[in-house]
């Protein structure tokens, strides 16, 4: 009976024992899931508010840059000799700009070393 009793103790303070390890574990895991939650909806209200701010940009550079609103303003800042850019010189992007600008920049410095030479 004693060695039933000791025996008893010891698979209660084992059973205990995994339980209270797991119990730990669990709420470790579940405190930092609650973190990454809260993280990831604060970058997601960020994204929304980014997302409206581009629109909105978006559709003010579509207005402002229309050809006629440029003739609109240019006829109230007095400007009589309105050219519009060439197609050539608008861009459809910025990454074509820059693309554009290192080739210029490649000329202009072999232009200048054929001159020293």
């Amino acid at each position: 009976m004693i060695w039933r009793k000791e025996m008893l103790n010891k698979s209660l303070l084992v059973s205990f024992s995994i339980f209270l390890v797991l119990m730990i574990f669990t709420s470790s895991i579940k405190h930092k899931t609650r973190s990454l939650e809260k993280n990831i909806n604060e970058i997601n209200k960020e994204v929304v508010i980014l997302k409206k701010q581009l629109k909105d940009e978006e559709t003010d550079f579509i207005y402002l840059s229309s050809p006629a609103q440029l003739k609109k303003y240019s006829e109230i800042l007095g400007t009589k000799n309105y050219y519009p850019y060439d197609q050539s010189r608008i861009f459809e992007s910025t990454d074509a700009f820059l693309i554009q600008s290192s080739k210029e920049t490649r000329l202009i410095k072999r232009a200048l070393n054929e001159k020293r030479e």
